[in-house]
């Protein structure tokens, strides 16, 4: 670890993207999440990374710095993109309570706050 404890910087390691080609990447994935609310629906990794081949070998740690990417230019008014996201048969990605609190929406503290807070941001991102 370099001084005062905090870890290297990712970037350049095995997996691991840099800034610029994140952001790229989150502009071609914001489109893909807007057509999954327009459609009342969510979507998985899986799905996304058949839509678009450029995630394919995508590393899990970027996969939430890409969601937050998408959701970080939105306008305050605007629901989190990002809550479209989900694992499974429409669950609640494990990292979303972790991105909206890192851009200003409060998830809570318990698993039933964090999961309202998601129902709440994908009805809105549907509505959107």
């Amino acid at each position: 670890m370099p001084a005062q404890g905090r870890p290297a910087p990712r970037e350049g390691q095995p997996g691991h993207l840099g800034a610029g080609r994140l952001a790229e990447l989150a502009t071609d994935l914001r489109p893909l999440l807007e057509q999954s609310a327009r459609a009342g629906g969510t979507t998985t990794w899986a799905v996304i990374r058949k839509r678009l081949p450029a995630l394919t070998s995508l590393h899990r740690d970027d996969e939430s710095v890409l969601l937050w990417l998408v959701d970080d230019d939105r306008d305050q008014s605007e629901p989190l993109l990002s809550a479209v996201v989900t694992v499974g048969d429409r669950q609640m990605h494990p990292r979303f309570p972790t991105i909206a609190e890192q851009l200003g929406v409060p998830a809570g503290h318990s698993s039933t706050q964090q999961r309202s807070t998601w129902n709440y941001e994908v009805l809105r991102a549907h509505r959107h």
